[in-house]
Protein backbone atom coordinates (compact mmCIF):
# COMPACT_ATOMS: atom_id res chain seq x y z
CA UNK A 1 0.00 0.00 0.00
CA UNK A 2 1.33 3.49 -0.80
CA UNK A 3 2.56 5.29 2.29
CA UNK A 4 0.99 8.48 3.62
CA UNK A 5 4.07 10.37 2.51
CA UNK A 6 3.88 8.93 -1.02
CA UNK A 7 0.22 9.92 -1.31
CA UNK A 8 0.90 13.42 -0.03
CA UNK A 9 3.84 13.90 -2.41
CA UNK A 10 1.85 12.54 -5.36
CA UNK A 11 -1.12 14.79 -4.56
CA UNK A 12 1.12 17.86 -4.38
CA UNK A 13 2.77 16.95 -7.69
CA UNK A 14 -0.66 16.48 -9.27
CA UNK A 15 -1.81 19.83 -7.88
CA UNK A 16 1.21 21.46 -9.50
CA UNK A 17 0.53 19.67 -12.78
CA UNK A 18 -3.16 20.58 -13.00
CA UNK A 19 -2.73 24.21 -11.87
CA UNK A 20 -2.01 25.59 -15.39
CA UNK A 21 -5.14 23.85 -16.68
CA UNK A 22 -7.30 25.30 -13.92
CA UNK A 23 -5.85 28.75 -14.55
CA UNK A 24 -7.08 28.51 -18.15
CA UNK A 25 -10.51 27.14 -17.23
CA UNK A 26 -11.30 29.58 -14.41
CA UNK A 27 -12.36 32.94 -15.87
CA UNK A 28 -10.21 35.89 -14.89
CA UNK A 29 -11.80 38.07 -12.22
CA UNK A 30 -11.45 41.59 -13.56
CA UNK A 31 -13.20 44.77 -12.37
CA UNK A 32 -16.47 45.43 -14.13
CA UNK A 33 -16.79 48.52 -16.38
CA UNK A 34 -19.02 50.17 -13.76
CA UNK A 35 -16.37 49.73 -11.10
CA UNK A 36 -13.74 51.24 -13.38
CA UNK A 37 -15.99 54.23 -14.14
CA UNK A 38 -16.68 54.87 -10.45
CA UNK A 39 -12.98 55.00 -9.72
CA UNK A 40 -12.46 57.41 -12.59
CA UNK A 41 -15.16 59.77 -11.28
CA UNK A 42 -13.61 59.85 -7.81
CA UNK A 43 -10.17 60.56 -9.22
CA UNK A 44 -11.48 63.35 -11.46
CA UNK A 45 -13.33 64.97 -8.54
CA UNK A 46 -10.22 64.89 -6.41
CA UNK A 47 -8.08 66.41 -9.17
CA UNK A 48 -10.56 69.21 -9.79
CA UNK A 49 -12.79 70.34 -12.66
CA UNK A 50 -9.82 71.32 -14.82
CA UNK A 51 -8.78 67.69 -15.12
CA UNK A 52 -11.47 66.31 -17.40
CA UNK A 53 -9.42 63.53 -18.93
CA UNK A 54 -9.58 59.95 -17.82
CA UNK A 55 -6.68 58.48 -15.84
CA UNK A 56 -4.49 56.11 -17.82
CA UNK A 57 -5.93 52.64 -18.06
CA UNK A 58 -4.27 50.10 -15.80
CA UNK A 59 -1.87 47.73 -17.48
CA UNK A 60 -3.57 44.51 -18.57
CA UNK A 61 -2.31 41.76 -16.28
CA UNK A 62 -3.91 38.43 -15.52
CA UNK A 63 -5.10 38.37 -11.90
CA UNK A 64 -3.70 35.66 -9.67
CA UNK A 65 -5.61 32.40 -9.70
CA UNK A 66 -6.40 30.60 -6.47
CA UNK A 67 -3.65 28.03 -5.82
CA UNK A 68 -4.49 24.39 -6.34
CA UNK A 69 -4.16 22.45 -3.08
CA UNK A 70 -3.23 18.84 -2.38
CA UNK A 71 -6.88 17.72 -1.91
CA UNK A 72 -7.62 18.85 -5.48
CA UNK A 73 -4.51 17.08 -6.70
CA UNK A 74 -5.64 13.94 -4.89
CA UNK A 75 -9.08 14.16 -6.51
CA UNK A 76 -7.49 14.40 -9.96
CA UNK A 77 -5.30 11.39 -9.16
CA UNK A 78 -8.40 9.46 -8.09
CA UNK A 79 -9.76 10.13 -11.57
CA UNK A 80 -6.58 8.66 -13.06
CA UNK A 81 -6.98 5.57 -10.90
CA UNK A 82 -10.54 5.37 -12.25
CA UNK A 83 -8.93 5.43 -15.69
CA UNK A 84 -6.72 2.47 -14.83
CA UNK A 85 -9.76 0.54 -13.64
CA UNK A 86 -11.63 1.51 -16.80
CA UNK A 87 -8.73 0.28 -18.93
CA UNK A 88 -8.66 -3.06 -17.12
CA UNK A 89 -12.42 -3.49 -17.46
CA UNK A 90 -12.71 -2.40 -21.09
CA UNK A 91 -14.49 0.90 -20.31
CA UNK A 92 -11.70 3.30 -21.23
CA UNK A 93 -13.77 5.07 -23.89
CA UNK A 94 -16.36 6.03 -21.28
CA UNK A 95 -13.63 7.39 -18.98
CA UNK A 96 -12.14 9.46 -21.80
CA UNK A 97 -15.46 10.89 -22.96
CA UNK A 98 -16.37 11.98 -19.42
CA UNK A 99 -13.22 14.03 -18.80
CA UNK A 100 -14.46 17.34 -20.33
CA UNK A 101 -17.51 17.21 -18.06
CA UNK A 102 -15.98 15.82 -14.87
CA UNK A 103 -12.63 17.65 -14.74
CA UNK A 104 -14.14 21.19 -14.56
CA UNK A 105 -16.31 20.01 -11.65
CA UNK A 106 -13.30 18.58 -9.86
CA UNK A 107 -11.40 21.86 -10.36
CA UNK A 108 -14.32 23.97 -9.17
CA UNK A 109 -14.81 25.82 -12.45
CA UNK A 110 -17.83 28.15 -12.10
CA UNK A 111 -20.79 27.02 -14.17
CA UNK A 112 -19.32 23.59 -14.89
CA UNK A 113 -21.76 21.16 -16.46
CA UNK A 114 -22.98 18.79 -13.75
CA UNK A 115 -24.81 16.43 -16.08
CA UNK A 116 -23.42 13.00 -16.72
CA UNK A 117 -21.50 10.68 -14.37
CA UNK A 118 -20.54 12.17 -10.99
CA UNK A 119 -17.10 13.75 -10.80
CA UNK A 120 -14.39 13.33 -8.19
CA UNK A 121 -14.91 16.31 -5.88
CA UNK A 122 -12.13 17.33 -3.45
CA UNK A 123 -13.11 16.51 0.12
CA UNK A 124 -10.37 17.95 2.26
CA UNK A 125 -7.89 15.46 3.64
CA UNK A 126 -10.38 12.65 3.04
CA UNK A 127 -9.28 12.81 -0.60
CA UNK A 128 -5.78 11.76 0.46
CA UNK A 129 -7.13 8.83 2.46
CA UNK A 130 -9.27 7.80 -0.52
CA UNK A 131 -6.20 8.07 -2.74
CA UNK A 132 -4.30 5.59 -0.59
CA UNK A 133 -7.10 3.02 -0.50
CA UNK A 134 -7.94 3.37 -4.20
CA UNK A 135 -4.30 2.96 -5.21
CA UNK A 136 -4.17 -0.21 -3.17
CA UNK A 137 -7.34 -1.48 -4.87
CA UNK A 138 -5.84 -0.90 -8.32
CA UNK A 139 -2.61 -2.58 -7.27
CA UNK A 140 -4.58 -5.59 -6.04
CA UNK A 141 -6.42 -5.87 -9.36
CA UNK A 142 -3.17 -5.61 -11.33
CA UNK A 143 -1.39 -8.14 -9.14
CA UNK A 144 -4.25 -10.62 -9.52
CA UNK A 145 -4.20 -10.68 -13.33
CA UNK A 146 -1.92 -13.58 -14.35
CA UNK A 147 -1.12 -13.78 -18.05
CA UNK A 148 0.94 -16.44 -19.69
CA UNK A 149 1.97 -17.87 -16.35
CA UNK A 150 3.39 -14.54 -15.18
CA UNK A 151 1.98 -11.86 -12.95
CA UNK A 152 1.37 -8.46 -14.50
CA UNK A 153 4.27 -6.26 -13.44
CA UNK A 154 5.53 -2.67 -13.63
CA UNK A 155 6.02 -2.86 -17.42
CA UNK A 156 2.32 -3.27 -18.11
CA UNK A 157 1.38 -0.65 -15.56
CA UNK A 158 3.80 1.76 -17.23
CA UNK A 159 2.37 1.45 -20.71
CA UNK A 160 -1.19 1.59 -19.40
CA UNK A 161 -0.30 4.88 -17.73
CA UNK A 162 1.26 6.07 -20.99
CA UNK A 163 -2.04 5.33 -22.72
CA UNK A 164 -3.91 7.36 -20.09
CA UNK A 165 -1.44 10.20 -20.61
CA UNK A 166 -2.19 10.35 -24.32
CA UNK A 167 -5.95 10.16 -23.78
CA UNK A 168 -5.98 12.80 -21.05
CA UNK A 169 -3.86 15.13 -23.15
CA UNK A 170 -6.27 14.69 -26.05
CA UNK A 171 -9.24 15.38 -23.79
CA UNK A 172 -7.61 18.61 -22.59
CA UNK A 173 -7.15 19.71 -26.19
CA UNK A 174 -10.85 19.05 -26.81
CA UNK A 175 -11.51 21.43 -23.93
CA UNK A 176 -9.49 24.18 -25.62
CA UNK A 177 -6.29 23.78 -23.58
CA UNK A 178 -3.21 24.65 -25.67
CA UNK A 179 -1.09 21.74 -26.86
CA UNK A 180 1.98 22.52 -24.74
CA UNK A 181 -0.04 22.90 -21.53
CA UNK A 182 -2.05 19.76 -22.24
CA UNK A 183 1.08 17.72 -22.88
CA UNK A 184 3.03 18.97 -19.87
CA UNK A 185 0.09 18.69 -17.48
CA UNK A 186 -0.74 15.14 -18.59
CA UNK A 187 2.87 14.04 -18.25
CA UNK A 188 3.14 15.40 -14.71
CA UNK A 189 -0.17 13.86 -13.66
CA UNK A 190 0.86 10.46 -15.00
CA UNK A 191 4.20 10.81 -13.23
CA UNK A 192 2.36 11.52 -9.98
CA UNK A 193 0.07 8.52 -10.51
CA UNK A 194 3.01 6.24 -11.25
CA UNK A 195 4.80 7.39 -8.11
CA UNK A 196 2.00 5.81 -6.06
CA UNK A 197 3.20 2.46 -7.38
CA UNK A 198 6.91 3.18 -7.11
CA UNK A 199 7.33 4.08 -10.79
CA UNK A 200 9.77 6.95 -10.89
CA UNK A 201 11.06 6.53 -14.41
CA UNK A 202 9.42 8.10 -17.48
CA UNK A 203 6.60 5.99 -18.84
CA UNK A 204 7.09 4.39 -22.28
CA UNK A 205 5.15 5.95 -25.12
CA UNK A 206 3.57 2.68 -26.22
CA UNK A 207 3.00 -0.87 -25.05
CA UNK A 208 5.61 -3.51 -25.86
CA UNK A 209 4.81 -5.41 -29.04
CA UNK A 210 4.09 -8.63 -27.19
CA UNK A 211 1.58 -6.87 -24.92
CA UNK A 212 -0.29 -4.80 -27.48
CA UNK A 213 -2.39 -7.75 -28.60
CA UNK A 214 -4.54 -7.74 -25.51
Amino acid sequence: MPTDYACQAAAEQAAHGIAPVRALLVPAQRPSPQQQEEVSVVIRSFMGPQQSGRPPAPREEAPPVEPVGAPVGAAVLLSFLDGLRADLSGALVDWYSAIPTQLPQTLGVPGADSSGPPARIPNGWQSLADLQSNAQDVLTVLAGRPRGGQQVGPAELSWRLALLEDLFSGALRRMGIPDATATESSAELVGATGSLFGLNRPTPRSAPAQQQAY
